[in-house]
């Protein structure tokens, strides 16, 4: 690929419409399919598997799946390994079949129900009201008793989708509780338009990939430590690491993963670059740097030779110092014997919204599209 290209390609608007699955699961600071998809395509051949040390919503991963290509995909949030691997896993159209079942009785079930087991944890009354733990608390039983593992987990996902929603949790990118007004049996009537909207997305992503013979894998792992990762075992990594000080990731889906019965602390203690982390403990921007330098090492580690390694990251403000990523990671590139072969940047806010006003910054920031080769 072409210089030209490569810059046109990171200045392509970001508004055109992707293949619905990607959008089915809320997910903040996902980067556009258009950039993994036009990368494999250009760098991929038949065989390859692709890796992506920070999965996060899975958008790499589910583009390998549709152009037919083995994937793998890495993450500390166990949301976004099970997420990942479900959107990019296709599912037969004889077990998608238990859905339609699923919706059909789900309603007319939870009338007849006069004894529910609550599901509970600390401050649940405070995020939800009383009618939408009901609900929900019914629909979790009914899913965890399906015997299917992938329609358990999809269905898991399609409950986690709207768990915000019907919470009193502002939105998906604001943390504060407000009155939201959930009408009975709401929870339930949302939960089953999503799971028939989803249905149907899974049934058109069979067809389109019923004839690929792929693996996708999912592992729970720190991104500076792949330790489920064997050397030289990927032939191409796609990815995106956090933007450093601009976010909690673990904070905004702490609802979905309790309701899930996922660990929160583990995440929350281990996520590199969380705004918890230079924010809230002060974190010196040494540390960014060290934890930056630890991920291109293991990226190169498990990188065939030869082999490409494109990585979309921001630049960040710690401690009101800019940290100049394209920079930072030529450098360690350098350090560590990784080829720096080209870098696009363009201003981030061509590209972003900002979540929460007092997040803001006068310093200019910018979005960069790395091109690494593992010699």
């Amino acid at each position: 690929m072409k210089k030209t290209e490569l810059e046109k390609l990171f200045s392509q608007k970001r508004d055109s419409p992707d293949y619905p699955l990607h959008n089915f699961h809320p997910y903040p600071c996902k980067f556009p399919a258009f950039i993994p998809r036009t990368i494999l395509k250009n760098f991929a051949k038949p065989g390859d598997i692709i890796a992506d040390p920070f999965v996060g919503s899975g958008t790499t991963m589910l583009e390998a799946t549709l152009i037919g290509l083995s994937s793998v995909g890495y993450d500390i949030n166990p949301l976004s390994c099970l997420l990942a691997k479900v959107k990019a896993t296709p599912i037969k159209e004889g077990e998608l079949h238990i859905i339609d079942d699923f919706i059909s009785d789900i309603l007319s079930e939870y009338k007849k129900k006069k004894e529910i087991s609550l599901f509970s944890y600390p401050s649940i009354n405070h995020w939800f009201q009383n009618n939408a733990i009901r609900e929900l608390s019914f629909l979790k039983i009914r899913i965890n008793a399906i015997s299917k593992n992938k329609i358990r987990d999809l269905l898991s996902l399609i409950l986690s989708s709207i768990i915000v929603r019907i919470s009193n949790q502002e939105s998906d990118t604001r943390y504060a509780a407000i009155d939201k007004g959930i009408k009975d049996l709401s929870t339930i009537k949302i939960f089953m338009n999503k799971a028939e909207e989803i249905r149907k997305i899974y049934s058109d992503f069979y067809r389109r990939t019923k004839n690929f013979n792929i693996s996708t894998m999912t592992y729970q792992s720190d991104g500076r430590d792949l330790q489920k990762a064997k050397n030289n075992s990927v032939d191409l990594i796609v990815t995106s690491p956090p933007y450093a000080n601009t976010y909690d990731y673990y904070l905004y889906h702490k609802h979905r993963k309790f309701w899930l019965d996922m660990d929160i602390q583990y995440a929350q203690y281990n996520e590199i670059g969380s705004r918890r982390e230079y924010s809230s403990l002060k974190e010196h921007p040494r540390k960014w740097e060290k934890d930056i330098e630890k991920c291109l090492e293991e990226m190169k580690r498990i990188t065939k030779k030869n082999k490409h390694i494109f990585i979309i990251i921001g630049d960040s403000v710690i401690n009101k110092k800019l940290i100049k990523m394209n920079k930072m990671i030529r450098k360690l590139s350098n350090k560590i014997g990784l080829e720096h072969v080209e870098t696009v940047s363009s201003p981030l806010s061509n590209h972003s919204k900002m979540f929460n006003p007092k997040f803001s910054s006068p310093i200019r920031k910018e979005e960069h599209l790395i091109h690494l080769k593992n010699d």
